[in-house]
């Protein structure tokens, strides 16, 4: 009869790099949702009928995908609107202020109970609205305008990045 006789220190050695590559490969297929980095659904998609004031002569919503779907429009029509007088600087920066809102959060997706990229959430019910197509079309198309103005177009520039990069 054979005798094995095992080392302590290797099988321990062993273990813990078993132990670690499984705590690897969970943390790189599972997203974390913790409370500091999770966005509700409502703020991903924004007020449907809630209109404010952006200045005397036009109303846009504020907030979501609803928000954006407006400040896109209301940038590609820049023409149509000779009230306002920064050429879209104000809304390009709002837009982008509102995309990075969405920059490394997440979304608990409550019908499998995954964790998704707020991003990713955000990309697929802009193409869902019925005035959006696809949003870093609809900013590409905001851009060959010759309305806005350049920091305006700095500002678009930098959403497709923020949208791109998820």
């Amino acid at each position: 009869m054979k005798k094995n006789i095992f080392n302590i220190v290797e099988l321990r050695k062993t273990v813990r790099k078993h132990i670690l590559e499984q705590i690897e490969n969970k943390e790189e297929t599972k997203q974390r949702c913790l409370t500091s980095n999770v966005i509700a659904l409502d703020n991903i998609v924004g007020p449907s009928k809630i209109f404010t004031n952006y200045n005397s002569n036009t109303l846009k919503r504020n907030g979501g995908i609803h928000g954006m779907v407006d400040t896109l429009d209301l940038l590609k029509t820049l023409r149509l609107h000779p009230h306002i007088s920064d050429s879209g600087e104000h809304l390009a920066y709002d837009l982008m202020n509102h995309l990075n809102t969405f920059r490394n959060k997440h979304y608990l997706d409550e019908t499998n109970s995954q964790c998704q990229k707020a991003m990713d959430k955000v990309i697929e019910l802009y193409k869902e609205n019925e005035h959006g197509e696809d949003l870093v079309k609809d900013i590409e198309k905001v851009l060959s305008h010759a309305h806005p103005s350049p920091r305006a177009k700095e500002y678009l520039k930098r959403c497709i990045i923020l949208v791109k990069e998820k």
